[in-house]
């Protein structure tokens, strides 16, 4: 077992030297610095083709070439796998494999092979000196706590949801359900269980996810009190739950997707909930398109849109990077046969 090891080590550093280069010369700032110049991470670039200006957006180009390049650099070192548990982790470009701690790559729960190799990657990642806002210190980046297992006191419930009223006339609604700490803890739970199911997967019920379940049901009890104030005597208090046992559900696209095409949820009165778990800055794209006011609606992370299970929706296209949501599906008794207008702005 050593040598197979060694020897596959041996095999894919030069993989990792051709990845260093690659990014380190990069001006953004990697996920664990707080130090970031705001200046080198927004503005636009000039190119001429056939005498015609085009402008585009550094941060999205800089970003979508290094989302590419990563994938790319882990599979060519044989960590295809890897993805999903590595970018959960924080990990956006190969150089921030050095970043972490051999406790934190070791409680991802990669298999042996492939925890020697995350590990000689980091290892090497350490000899080749970071420039402008990729350098900091090793005791910066091991204070950022990576873990696939809940965290006590982490997932307690925020007293207000900051409901808005996005669209009044079809009761269309967005508030915040998790924190970005909360999220980002989900995220890693979940590509910890696909790692060892379904590395590639796209869609997963909630319940397949060890301790998922439990550690989000007071947000989904609290999330059904407070829907029975958004919809005050006409939704039978009680009588929210979930459409079925496979509710709540995630789904993942990665790279360049199609979204859903334009769709209702059911035909029956219900309430449709999608939550951003990935931060906006992990993938290009995205959002939700509804039909009934010819507007998409695109989240922070941790927010929750909710809308009627009857109202035209769409998907709408990834270019880039890796987003996750989580859906579920509601269902309700309603007072009469008309779903209830919501309140006025």
């Amino acid at each position: 077992m050593i040598s197979t090891v060694i020897f596959l080590i041996l095999l894919r550093l030069n993989v990792l030297a051709s990845a260093l280069v690659h990014s380190h010369w990069r001006r953004e700032p990697g996920p664990f610095s707080s130090r970031a110049d705001p200046s080198l991470l927004r503005g636009t670039a000039v190119d001429v083709e056939g005498g015609v200006l085009h402008t585009y957006d550094i941060t999205d180009a800089t970003r979508e070439s290094e989302a590419h390049r990563f994938r790319a650099d882990l599979d060519d070192a044989g960590l295809t796998k890897c993805h999903g548990i590595l970018h959960a982790s924080g990990c956006r470009r190969v150089s921030d494999l050095g970043r972490l701690t051999t406790s934190q790559i070791t409680s991802m729960g990669t298999d042996l092979d492939d925890t020697a190799i995350i590990n000689a990657m980091a290892d090497q990642s350490k000899t080749v000196p970071a420039v402008g806002n990729n350098a900091g210190t090793n005791s910066e980046n091991s204070s950022v706590k990576l873990s696939t297992m809940v965290d006590d006191g982490v997932y307690i419930p925020e007293k207000c949801f900051n409901f808005e009223v996005v669209c009044a006339k079809n009761e269309i609604y967005k508030g915040r359900l998790f924190t970005v700490d909360q999220c980002n803890q989900l995220k890693r739970m979940s590509e910890y269980h696909a790692y060892k199911v379904n590395s590639e997967w796209i869609g997963m019920a909630c319940k397949s996810i060890p301790g998922f379940i439990s550690t989000t049901d007071d947000h989904f009890h609290h999330l059904f009190r407070e829907l029975y104030c958004l919809f005050p005597g006409t939704m039978r208090r009680g009588s929210i739950q979930f459409e079925s046992d496979n509710e709540p559900h995630l789904v993942r696209y990665i790279g360049e997707a199609k979204g859903a095409p334009l769709h209702i949820d059911t035909t029956q009165k219900s309430i449709t909930i999608n939550v951003l778990l990935s931060d906006n800055g992990d993938f290009g794209g995205g959002g939700t398109y509804l039909k009934a006011i010819d507007k998409t609606i695109k989240l922070e992370q941790g927010e929750v849109l909710i809308h009627p299970g009857n109202l035209e929706h769409a998907g709408a296209d990834i270019t880039f990077g890796v987003r996750q949501l989580l859906v579920a599906f509601l269902e309700c008794e309603w007072e009469d046969s008309v779903l209830p207008a919501a309140p006025l702005l």
